[in-house]
């Protein structure tokens, strides 16, 4: 669909956000999904790039946070008010929160937090019987996004910088490991957690969760070209329960969010 750029804010260092509006492009949308956009009109860059939903304006209108870090993402840092985009979305599996949720702890890695502001704003619109918590980390402060936006929904935070430049100094996974002592002494039933990250965070955090028995809901990230299952270049390893064995899944069209208890690191 043919999409109109209504704002594209540098927010500050290399991430941006991006507000984008075209008829229905967000009534089929939800936390943990991701859109293609196609950031030149021509063929160089020839592929799109792959972007998560940060959240839901409206039925004809989405939100995007994004980092500039290579040629796509510098090229749609240029866009302007007005500016028209080619976009395929949205796209992939995203979070499910199931009935038996009592709380749900959210972990964000850098960039990785764009889809999970969605999501918490999801759950506290539609499921007033859970408590939502995030614990956001990053390199430094310029990493710890979104943070406005989750205390203007009034989720409680728990930040961590690996620099100590903000709040506390180390990795989110410490964090995790803490508040689990001290808010669950009688056991974790009723929590679940949802990540978006680095790999080796998410390993992390998947180490914690099987520890204390919490399910844990991942979301990959992995090198899209096509984005819609075709051209099987963004494959990972995930469990098959029934065989017993390793497959290959398709991040785009089976996920991007999988059982992390099923994931091979």
């Amino acid at each position: 669909m043919q999409a109109t750029v209504t704002s594209n804010e540098n927010i500050f260092g290399s991430y941006f956000h991006l507000e984008v509006a075209a008829k229905g492009i967000g009534r089929k949308a939800g936390p943990g999904t991701f859109y293609m956009l196609k950031v030149a009109s021509g063929t160089d860059p020839l592929l799109r790039r792959p972007i998560s939903l940060h959240r839901v304006v409206s039925d004809d209108a989405v939100r995007f946070l994004y980092k500039s870090v290579g040629r796509g993402t510098n090229i749609l840092g240029r866009l302007v008010p007005g500016d028209s985009l080619d976009i395929i979305g949205p796209l992939g599996n995203g979070f499910k929160v199931g009935k038996s949720v009592k709380l749900a702890m959210l972990v964000a890695g850098g960039i990785g937090v764009a889809p999970l502001l969605g999501l918490a704003e999801h759950i506290m619109k539609t499921r007033t019987d859970v408590t939502v918590v995030a614990f956001i980390g990053g390199r430094s402060e310029e990493d710890l996004l979104a943070i406005q936006e989750f205390r203007e929904l009034g989720v409680r935070m728990y930040l961590c910088t690996e620099d100590g430049s903000l709040a506390r100094c180390g990795i989110v996974t410490d964090t995790i490991e803490e508040y689990i002592k001290r808010y669950a002494p009688s056991g974790t039933k009723g929590w679940e957690m949802f990540s978006c990250g680095p790999k080796g965070m998410l390993r992390g955090v998947d180490a914690i969760a099987s520890m204390h028995k919490i399910k844990h809901h991942a979301s990959l990230e992995a090198n899209m070209a096509c984005g819609v299952g075709a051209c099987m270049g963004c494959v990972v390893s995930i469990l098959d329960r029934k065989a017993g064995v390793p497959v290959y899944k398709k991040v785009c069209d089976d996920g991007p969010v999988f059982d992390a208890e099923d994931v091979v690191w």
